[in-house]
């Protein structure tokens, strides 16, 4: 979904979940996950990530991949944001009044903060929370046509 704004063009802005972006770098076939890393290619889409999500990653990707893994990711036109105070202060709210896991809640704090209104996620836990959209793969590439 692209909006007009003036004479400006806003691309659909979509916050990556840790475990989505883990299926991005791990994917063997050229699938759904491989339309989504085209689409932020080729600025369809601006993947917006949290920095948490680099800690979550070599947990999940282990010893043997982390290195290589992180090294594409960092070649990749997602934007990494740092956690800020004002981050790390929105997601010890949404950890103490909404019970999100303090990662998620970074996460979702980082979104929030960005002013992004979707979630690309299969994670029960951003279903409770009313700042941003959980939404799933095929919805999101279809926001950014």
């Amino acid at each position: 979904m692209i909006e007009i704004i003036g004479d400006k063009t806003q691309m659909f802005k979509l916050l990556i979940d840790t475990m989505p972006i883990y299926e991005l770098l791990t994917e063997q076939e050229k699938g759904d996950y491989f339309k989504l890393a085209e689409k932020i290619q080729d600025q369809k889409i601006t993947g917006v990530i949290s920095a948490v999500t680099l800690s979550e990653l070599i947990s999940h990707l282990g010893k043997d991949l982390y290195r290589q893994k992180i090294k594409e990711l960092f070649s990749t036109k997602l934007i990494i944001v740092e956690v800020s105070h004002g981050i790390a202060i929105r997601a010890g709210e949404l950890h103490m009044n909404q019970k999100l896991p303090l990662g998620d809640a970074l996460i979702a704090a980082t979104g929030i903060t960005e002013n992004i209104k979707h979630v690309l996620t299969e994670d029960g836990h951003f279903d409770s929370q009313n700042f941003i959209k959980p939404i799933n793969l095929k919805t999101a590439l279809k926001l950014g046509r």
